[in-house]
């Protein structure tokens, strides 16, 4: 994960931290009463180039209880006179891990002869390493792969191996693995997607050409609970994490939340866009057309990416508009634009003007402070990092040296 993805996750507490510190200062001076907070989001940052972006828009949420793990990476029992080792990427309810055992007894996760299992913290293995892969979605059901004549199939099963929803040619898809979150996605190889439980059963009775998971931290207009995004009969589905549905959208833009300062993000369905997001005013105004994949507000500022739905690349724009509805940023400037709520600045990216550090998960170059007209404010460096203070940490002759910028840009050391 790289800083802008770290930032992007932790963006919104900033806003709420300056609408309390803005709200104790409006106390002590005996003013009106603090507006709303906004619902407004922000820019999720995944990789530089689309063919780089896995087709999962959302970044990995971490389990909300505690994990006690106890077992060694390499399991000290065996299995068929195998090692069994732990896969250290997957993500699995609760305490259990994916284990793995391959022809090489090797350590090695990419091993292609590896089967895959599930176990426990105690190292007690609860689905036996036989399969293409495996993973917990809850205390008693595992999802498991196999392949079938070059083809995978997938499958849901409990501890003792019965078999609790049926094997089908596609993948099985969870949106993560926090207690509370239960839903899964069949996603068939045929285009007839379904949603069901961990339990295996349908939680609704519609198929969709499409489904796969909306953003889980608020960014580009979604909110914490719309976790899934589903697409039938040219229309745009979000559902939660218990397989309600909570929005439909189709070509006409409609009201879908409030962004507080009497502005509401309106949002529309085009086939070839996928869900695209605008503002209107308290008087019903469009003033930000409903063209924008996405669209997050700074408090005085509506930042908006022009590109596709999914991923970022060297040819998106970014556009800010003003509360009146005007351009301050001509789009064609900047890939990508950061600004916290409440903050006068932010950082610039052009991906057109950097390099990109496969390695190190970060672009080299056409990185800038700008302030909330997208001016720059500084020279051009390899990488900047906002710090938690507002000043800014900035990177050059390739990382090697850095400079401490204040909020301005200008260089402090």
């Amino acid at each position: 994960m790289n800083k802008y993805e770290i930032r992007a996750e932790t963006v919104l507490n900033k806003k709420e931290e300056y609408l309390k510190s803005r709200e104790k200062k409006i106390q002590r001076t005996a003013s009106i009463v603090a507006a709303a907070a906004c619902a407004g989001a922000v820019i999720a940052v995944a990789v530089m180039f689309k063919s780089l972006f896995q087709p999962i828009n959302v970044l990995p949420v971490e389990p909300t209880h505690s994990i006690d793990v106890t077992v060694d990476m390499t399991v000290a029992m065996g299995y068929n006179g195998k090692t069994v080792f732990i896969d250290k990427e997957s993500k699995n309810y609760g305490s259990y891990m994916t284990c793995y055992v391959n022809d090489n007894n090797e350590e090695n996760v990419n091993n292609e002869s590896n089967r895959f299992g599930v176990i426990d913290k105690d190292g007690n293995i609860v689905v036996p390493p036989i399969y293409g892969k495996a993973r917990a979605v809850d205390a008693d059901s595992f999802i498991v792969e196999r392949w079938n004549k070059g083809q995978c199939e997938s499958a849901l099963v409990d501890k003792e191996g019965n078999v609790i929803y049926d094997y089908f040619a596609g993948y099985l898809i969870a949106a993560d693995y926090r207690e509370e979150i239960y839903v899964l996605i069949v996603d068939t190889f045929d285009g007839n997607d379904l949603l069901i439980d961990t339990n295996g059963n349908k939680l609704l009775d519609m198929e969709f050409d499409d489904l796969f998971w909306a953003q889980t931290t608020g960014w580009d207009g979604y909110s914490s609970g719309e976790i899934i995004k589903g697409i039938v009969n040219d229309k745009y589905y979000l559902i939660n994490y218990k397989g309600e549905i909570v929005n439909v959208f189709g070509e006409e833009p409609t009201v879908k939340d409030s962004l507080g300062e009497g502005f509401d993000l309106i949002a529309s369905y085009q086939r070839k866009k996928g869900l695209l997001f605008g503002v209107r005013n308290e008087n019903s105004e469009v003033i930000v057309p409903c063209q924008y994949p996405t669209l997050y507000f700074t408090g005085d500022r509506f930042v908006c990416r022009d590109g596709d739905e999914q991923g970022l690349g060297p040819d998106d724009i970014v556009v800010i508009y003003d509360t009146q509805g005007n351009v301050v940023c001509e789009g064609g400037k900047f890939s990508l634009i950061t600004i916290d709520y409440g903050a006068d600045t932010g950082i610039g990216v052009d991906f057109n003007e950097s390099e990109w550090d496969y390695e190190g998960s970060f672009n080299l170059g056409g990185n800038w402070v700008i302030d909330k007209n997208g001016n720059k404010l500084s020279d051009e460096y390899d990488r900047i990092d906002k710090n938690s203070d507002g000043t800014y940490t900035a990177y050059y002759d390739r990382q090697s040296k850095t400079h401490l910028l204040d909020s301005n840009g200008n260089i402090i050391e």
